[in-house]
């Protein structure tokens, strides 16, 4: 292993890969703001053009490139700030299997798929969508160094790594990605996990190896790779094992009950562009709305009024955060529903989990859906 290899490398480049995180992030945010405007708007120009206007496919590809930025935004928040997710005790091997299924459609016929997997390796802890999201990555990756076909293993193995402080052994479950391709040269090999470090040219975003990097720190593991130009490239993924039983399978429930009519809603946004699009949006979808730009205005509208039943909280503004507002607003309407917007990732840590989020930019569609979803848990 020659890349990340050592403790001090690793503190290197976790310092770097935050700072970039942090100036990642406001971007995106940014961004995310001007594209819920973009979005919004195209889809209301579409529900008022007719299928027949010369204009309507012109604005298609306006919200279809929104969209696409979209995809980018999240992408940066993605190694930029921790992901929110849904941690439970998983079997390595099911995952691997059942993305390797999918993989090898996507690869291509010149690009075989071996799988040697530990069938006694331990469970781990982690987040099934964020397992997949390394795979894929990673396969993507081995496709690309290997244009005119090769070959992808995938392995699985227990790992036991140096002691802690306590003197007790750690163990992992390691799990290798290695292709036949290129290889990486030594001088790029310390720069493989930077953020926008790419040597695909403009078809290359450089974010997928930053994507595996955030994710696999954010579990408590650790990524390293081995390479040699020419014969192929390893990268090594070990996550930490888990004691904890599989839950066991539990009844399935009920779907939630979504409710058809209107919700009394306030809009908390200091944008104006996103404030207008959702209050033009929900309105029109038959529910009555009152929009206020800070968390001053939207304390003082509330005081006297009952009849608010929702809340839709911008996180990010001035004077006071929308968590530190959704604690005032529950002071005063106890019985409001909160929905947080935010073109960051959501703060797991300060979220309550009763209340819902959503992610900026977003349709007119998912806006409306989270609306009736979070009135349907209330009722």
């Amino acid at each position: 292993m020659d890349t990340l290899n050592t403790d001090e490398q690793r503190s290197v480049q976790a310092q770097k890969m935050e700072a970039v995180g942090r100036l990642a992030c406001g971007i995106a945010h940014d961004f995310n703001e001007l594209l819920t405007t973009i979005t919004g708007y195209s889809e209301l120009l579409i529900t008022n053009l007719s299928g027949t206007d010369p204009n309507i496919q012109d604005v298609y590809e306006i919200r279809r490139a929104a969209l696409s930025a979209a995809r980018l935004t999240r992408q940066l928040l993605a190694f930029g700030s921790p992901q929110r997710a849904h941690a439970e005790v998983l079997d390595l091997n099911a995952i691997v299997t059942q993305t390797a299924e999918i993989l090898r459609r996507t690869l291509g016929e010149n690009v075989g798929v071996t799988l040697a997997l530990d069938p006694g390796i331990p469970r781990i802890k982690a987040d099934a969508g964020q397992l997949e999201q390394i795979v894929v990555n990673l396969a993507i990756n081995a496709r690309d160094a290997m244009p005119n076909g090769g070959h992808l293993t995938f392995t699985t193995s227990p790992y036991v790594a140096d002691r802690d402080a306590t003197g007790s052994a750690r163990e992992y479950v390691r799990l290798t990605v290695a292709d036949t391709g290129c290889g990486i040269p030594q001088e790029t090999r310390s720069k493989v996990f930077d953020p926008f470090f790419t040597t695909k040219g403009a078809s290359g975003t450089g974010l997928g190896l930053a994507m595996v990097y955030g994710i696999v720190t954010q579990n408590g593991g650790r990524i390293d790779l081995d390479s040699t130009v020419g014969v192929g490239t390893t990268f090594s993924i070990d996550l930490p094992a888990t004691s904890e039983a599989s839950p066991v399978a539990a009844p399935s429930a009920s779907p939630p009950r979504f409710v058809d009519g209107y919700a009394s809603v306030l809009i908390v946004e200091d944008d104006p562009g996103v404030r207008q699009i959702v209050e033009i949006v929900l309105r029109r979808a038959g529910h009555e709305v009152v929009a206020v730009e800070g968390p001053q205005e939207a304390l003082a509208f509330l005081k006297g009024r009952s009849n608010i039943n929702l809340v839709l909280i911008d996180v990010v503004m001035p004077d006071m955060n929308g968590y530190e507002l959704a604690a005032e607003i529950k002071k005063i309407a106890p019985g409001a529903r909160i929905v947080f917007m935010s073109g960051y990732a959501p703060d797991t840590g300060r979220q309550p989990v009763d209340d819902n989020f959503l992610a900026k930019p977003f349709t007119a569609e998912s806006l409306t859906h989270v609306v009736r979803h979070a009135m349907a848990r209330a009722s």
